[in-house]
């Protein structure tokens, strides 16, 4: 069980590595060399095994009867040794013919030319996934991955607290979040929005953070400033705390505890909140998650990508297709509270149903699943993404904290981010 809720965990924010295990089969330099019977694939995943060992060996078993001669070799990686695993994999030409990847390392793997450029590869399923979850594996004009599972944010929201401040309903748009916010904090002492980062703000409000040919930094935009701006305004009047902003905050607490008038995060995290207040959890209702002035929303995305030097690579693209079909992700989906990312999955009543329940974990399912056609991998499509986030974050914590100039931050934020990607 702890396994299952750190895997989540690092998906809703995003801070999940990627699939790895030990010591993989030795691969060709020639990628697509070997085919026909007797093809032996190697299929790398991160932490899913003793919790998921069913589910992936019936999949892997009926793939196998589907395809005389192939076997898949599975194996699973702890967490904390991916990433090194993964990088010495890699550099010696040993990567796995499968392997399962964070949207973050998959960047940094695809940089290196170590994946299959799925465009071509599976150009005749591309229009099965969510368009948002497809671009998740793109770098530059590149797809190197198939999505698979994902989250996306809802909105568990308490209405008592709602109904104190005069509202009926929870905000449907950032501008409305905001003008809620300052009335209910004025009237009941609670919080509404209250972002600590601003990697996915930015976008989901127009701004992209790099150019689309990914070589500088896209994001110091008037409209940027202008955000940059008005969240400082919001956090001088006291609607965005210290706490939230140094990340300090341990949110589900803060929601039960009734700090919160909503909390944005992936319905799969709701019942955390029902184990710290049964009470808070049973009185709460779900809704959509906020979207930003572009009419986005977020996703998370872990995706399936095929090494480049494996010998065995039209074997490999077709269990990566397996493995992400509707059939088999609304299997899983139904295993573990995470997301399809191929459509007619998400149309299955398993999803549907949760309009009309009193559960409010199964009625934000209900919401995510149906804003996947407006959710989006919103990050940067290149290899060090993890480093610009960090810089633009930064920059945004001292402008609130430090009264740093929004332009001066937006400024070093440019010329630190374009020297990542020189």
């Amino acid at each position: 069980m702890k396994k299952k809720i750190a895997l989540l965990l690092s998906l809703v924010m995003i801070v999940g590595l990627f699939a790895a295990c030990g010591s993989g089969a030795k691969f060709g330099k020639n990628g697509g060399g070997a085919k026909g019977k007797n093809a032996k694939i190697t299929f790398w995943t991160l932490s899913l095994s003793p919790t998921f060992d069913d589910y992936l060996h019936g999949v892997i078993k009926d793939f196998e009867s589907q395809h005389a001669g192939v076997k898949v070799n599975w194996q699973d990686v702890p967490f904390e040794q991916a990433e090194q695993r993964t990088l010495t994999a890699a550099s010696g030409g040993n990567l796995a013919d499968v392997i399962n990847l964070n949207t973050d390392f998959l960047k940094k793997l695809a940089a290196k030319g170590a994946l299959v450029d799925m465009n071509k590869a599976a150009a005749d399923v591309k229009d099965d996934y969510f368009e948002g979850a497809w671009q998740a594996g793109k770098v530059g004009d590149t797809v190197y991955a198939l999505p698979w599972y994902l989250t996306s944010g809802g909105l568990i929201y308490n209405p008592e607290i709602l109904k104190k401040a005069g509202f009926d309903a929870p905000p449907k748009t950032e501008e409305e979040a905001w003008k809620m916010s300052e009335v209910i904090h004025e009237k009941t002492g609670a919080y509404g929005s209250t972002p600590n980062s601003v990697h996915l703000y930015l976008p989901s409000n127009g701004v992209p953070l790099v150019s689309k040919d990914g070589k500088k930094a896209a994001f110091n935009t008037p409209k940027a400033l202008e955000l940059f701006q008005f969240l400082k305004k919001e956090y001088d009047k006291g609607l965005i705390p210290d706490e939230v902003v140094l990340d300090q905050v341990n949110m589900p607490e803060w929601y039960a505890q009734e700090k919160l008038a909503w909390w944005g995060t992936g319905p799969q995290l709701f019942r955390q909140v029902k184990d710290l207040s049964p009470e808070v959890y049973n009185k709460s209702d779900a809704a959509a998650a906020i979207v930003g002035s572009v009419g986005r929303r977020s996703m998370a995305v872990m995706n399936i990508a095929v090494s480049s030097k494996s010998r065995h690579q039209k074997e490999a693209v077709e269990f990566a297709k397996f493995i992400t079909n509707a059939d088999n992700q609304l299997k899983f989906s139904k295993t573990t509270p995470v997301l399809p990312s191929v459509k007619k999955a998400a149309e299955d009543e398993f999803f549907t149903k949760g309009a009309d329940s009193h559960d409010v974990a199964e009625k934000g399912r209900y919401y995510s699943a149906k804003q996947l056609g407006s959710s989006y991998d919103m990050l940067a499509p290149v290899e060090n993404v993890t480093q610009i986030n960090k810089v633009i974050n930064e920059e945004y914590r001292k402008v609130l904290l430090e009264d740093k100039n929004p332009q001066k931050a937006l400024d070093d934020a440019e010329a630190a981010v374009n020297k990542l990607l020189k």
